[in-house]
C-alpha cells in the first residue's frame, strides 16, 4: 500500500503543476493536491488489548475546486486514498461469527503488532481563504474499504523460539462504509488536521465498537 501512495504522488504531481501554470495568477486553483499525517487516537477500544501512543497513519488526496461566486469561499470533491492504522498488543481474531481481540503473552517479544484499513474515500468540503494566506477546511468523507490486514513481527507466537513475519488479510466482520468528518486549519501550505469517525469500523453486534479520531499535520503542495 506504500508503493500505491507513492505511485499516486509521481503521477499526479507533474500533472497537477501543469494544471495551476494553466490557471494563471488567479485566487483559487482548479485543483488541490495534498497529505495529511497523522496519529489515530482509537475509540472503544476492547480491555483486552492496549494501542500505542503513536498510530502512524496517512491521507493522500486530489480535489476540484470550485470557486463560489468571487467570494473567498470554495466548494471541492474529489478522491481521498487513506491509510488507518492501530498498533497494539495484540491481534483481532475470528470467534463465533464474531471478531475479537486477543492480548499477546506477557512474554513474548515483538518489534510490531498491527491492524492497517485502506479505504478510497469522496470527500466534500467547504473552504475559506483568506488573502493575508490563512485558510479552514471542513467536510464529509464517504469512504469504502479496500484492504485489511494485520501485521506482526517479532517471536513466533507458537512458542517456537525464533522470530517470524506474519502478515494476514483475513480480518472479518469490517463496515465496508465508512463516514468521516474532518477539518483543516492552517496558513498557506501546512494545516492543522483532525478528523473523526462517525461510524464504528465493525460491523454492529459482529465485533467491537471501534473508531478511530485523528489528528495531525496536513501539507498542500498544490
Amino acid at each position: 500500500m506504500k508503493k500505491l501512495f507513492f505511485v499516486l504522488l509521481v503521477v499526479l504531481l507533474p500533472a497537477l503543476s501543469q494544471a495551476q501554470n494553466n490557471k494563471g495568477p488567479a485566487t483559487y486553483r482548479n485543483f488541490s493536491l495534498g497529505f495529511d499525517l497523522y496519529t489515530d487516537f482509537w475509540q472503544n477500544l476492547p480491555d483486552a488489548v492496549d494501542q500505542k501512543g503513536l498510530n502512524r497513519s496517512v491521507n493522500v488526496y486530489l480535489l476540484y475546486n470550485n470557486q463560489i461566486g468571487q467570494s473567498n469561499f470554495n466548494f471541492s470533491y474529489g478522491l481521498n486514498l487513506n491509510s488507518n492504522n492501530l498498533y497494539l498488543n495484540g491481534l483481532p481474531v475470528d470467534n463465533n461469527w464474531k471478531t475479537e481481540f486477543v492480548k499477546f503473552n506477557d512474554t513474548l517479544s515483538y518489534s510490531k503488532a498491527k491492524l492497517n484499513l485502506t479505504y478510497l474515500d469522496v470527500p466534500l468540503e467547504i473552504s475559506y481563504r483568506a488573502k493575508s494566506g490563512f485558510q479552514f477546511y471542513a467536510g464529509i468523507r464517504l469512504g469504502f474499504l479496500l484492504s485489511a490486514h494485520t501485521k506482526y513481527k517479532g517471536e513466533d507466537p507458537s512458542g517456537l523460539g525464533y522470530d517470524v513475519v506474519i502478515k494476514r488479510d483475513d480480518v472479518r466482520y469490517l463496515n465496508l462504509w465508512r463516514y468521516v468528518a474532518y477539518a483543516r486549519i492552517g496558513y498557506k501550505w501546512i494545516n492543522l488536521y483532525g478528523s473523526y469517525q462517525l461510524n464504528p469500523t465493525f460491523k454492529d453486534g459482529e465485533g467491537p465498537n471501534m473508531f478511530p479520531i485523528s489528528v495531525g499535520l496536513g501539507i498542500t503542495p498544490y
